[in-house]
């Protein structure tokens, strides 16, 4: 199969002379809060007209007649070099729409995640996608204070073991390490095999920095007037203690950020990073596995943290960073797995 990658700037489709100028793209997918981006390289001789800032850029990538979307992102910088002559366009996926910097003052009572997170979604233009296993969670009563929704949003997901993201207008938060969209079905785990993987460039990570038997937080008593604590176990074989330094709403929300911290740190236990040939259904957030590679490693399952597609002259390629996934289990109901079918207009899920 060719490779191919298709590139529009405004809408309108790029072929002919800046397709022939194209050294290389790429393009990193990440899970969580930090931006995606896009990284263009054209040889710029004879010399081009510049494009102008902000413009969008809409990015597909895959083979002849099986092109997958990649993303939306907006011209952030444009480099050119003079002799050679050449010109580098890098872009970053749209984040909030509107005063997403600014630090409020507000709280919220008697209201769900759901509630909170599709609230701050409307407020600047974005779809919400909220995974029902972090959705239910009802706060008696939530501050915002000196926050932006940016980082209120990271701290509520942290304490939810949830990941929060920005994503082709879609604002999500979902379930941390389990391989799920947002919907809660299981992704279909990539499987790496020696034919598909770069030589020289697997490499798997164990360590035992991460063991910690037990992990620990407090939350206010109201009824006592006193601070109370509340423990999940996390690794039977560990011996520190991790302590959570600052306080939880209530025994609920305690509860929920210990147990996501416990499973974090068993995260932590082991790290995989590898260059594949070029795979457009490699996504953040979806499970890894390598089959047939090496015993032991075989069948561990890892969650893609960072997917970085990149296209050039000399090929299509895949590098991929994941860390260990909390369930295994999770990954084998196949009757319940999200299939990615590929289209010539684009990525679609059914």
């Amino acid at each position: 199969m060719r490779p191919q990658c298709r590139i529009t700037v405004d809408g309108q489709p790029v072929a002919g002379l800046f397709m022939d100028r194209l050294i290389s793209c790429s393009v990193t997918d990440k899970e969580g809060a930090s931006s995606d981006t896009v990284d263009i390289l054209l040889n710029d001789w004879p010399v081009a007209a510049i494009p102008r800032r902000g413009a969008e850029i809409r990015v597909w990538m895959g083979y002849a007649g099986t092109l997958a979307f990649m993303g939306t992102f907006e011209a952030e910088e444009i480099e050119v070099e003079i002799l050679p002559y050449r010109m580098r366009i890098t872009g970053k996926a749209a984040e909030m729409r509107g005063d997403k910097k600014s630090n409020k003052e507000r709280h919220w009572d008697n209201k769900s995640v759901k509630e909170i997170v599709e609230a701050i979604a409307g407020e600047h233009g974005l779809t919400p996608k909220i995974d029902d296993a972090v959705a239910a969670h009802v706060y008696e009563w939530v501050g915002q204070v000196g926050e932006s929704n940016l980082h209120f949003l990271e701290r509520l997901a942290e304490r939810h073991g949830a990941l929060f993201s920005i994503k082709d207008g879609n604002l999500i938060f979902a379930a941390r390490g389990q391989g799920k969209s947002p919907s809660g079905r299981a992704l279909t785990p990539v499987a790496i095999t020696p034919e598909t993987l770069i030589v020289g460039t697997c490499r798997v990570r164990l360590t035992e920095r991460a063991k910690y038997k037990k992990i620990k937080g407090k939350y206010p008593d109201r009824a006592a007037g006193k601070q109370e604590e509340i423990e999940a176990e996390s690794d039977p074989d560990g011996e520190a203690i991790f302590k959570i330094d600052f306080p939880f709403a209530d025994k609920k929300e305690a509860e929920k950020a210990v147990i996501a911290k416990a499973k974090e740190l068993k995260r932590r236990k082991a790290a995989m990073s590898c260059r594949v040939v070029g795979n457009p259904a490699v996504r953040a957030g979806a499970p890894v596995v390598l089959s047939q590679c090496r015993p032991e490693i075989d069948g561990m399952r890892f969650i893609i943290e960072t997917a970085t597609h990149e296209y050039s002259g000399s090929g299509y390629t895949t590098a991929i960073a994941a860390q260990l996934g909390d369930d295994e289990d999770s990954f084998d109901e196949e009757e319940n797995s999200e299939e990615f079918q590929f289209a010539p207009d684009g990525f679609t899920e059914s």
